[in-house]
């Protein structure tokens, strides 16, 4: 890959987290290295299962969404710091870490201090509602998912397969 840039998924609409994966298939498929790590997130979905057979490296945060406060230092931001040092992959997606931000799993200057010691040749996405204006600043690339009619909002609950 050339030189790696740094992506923003945000916005209330769904598809921030599939698009992130959806991504990495495209990286694999060019021979590529891709990593996901998930904040707030531990419960098993169907991307999971898939990201195994196709050997697509997903850590997930220990504790989830449900679980109280989050451990300081945040594990997650010390395995992506890692990830980075040690032979670090095409692409790396930091998976709602805006919530973590917003959890205050993570602070803002963390975040940015990841993203400047990034090896020159990472792709970063990162996904989650609210990004705040730092990151947006930083980023090269902000997409934001507007939510303009959801089955939810109809009563229609998750559906295996398709929501998770």
């Amino acid at each position: 890959m050339r030189r790696g840039e740094v992506q923003i998924y945000t916005g209330d609409g769904k598809g921030k987290t599939t698009a992130a994966f959806g991504l990495c298939l495209r990286a694999l498929g060019h021979g590529h290295k891709a990593r996901v790590i998930q904040f707030l997130k531990a419960e098993r979905c169907g991307e999971h299962v898939m990201a195994e057979k196709i050997g697509l490296p997903v850590t997930q945060c220990p504790m989830g969404r449900k679980s109280g406060p989050c451990s300081k230092p945040c594990p997650l931001l010390k395995e992506a710091e890692r990830v980075l040092k040690d032979g670090a992959p095409d692409l790396l997606v930091l998976d709602e870490i805006m919530a973590a931000l917003r959890h205050k799993c993570v602070s803002t200057d963390e975040v940015l201090a990841l993203l400047d010691e990034r090896p020159e040749n990472t792709e970063i996405v990162m996904t989650g509602r609210r990004a705040p204006r730092e990151l947006v600043e930083r980023a090269g690339l902000v997409t934001s998912m507007e939510k303009v009619k959801h089955f939810f909002d109809a009563g229609v609950p998750a559906r295996e397969g398709i929501e998770y």
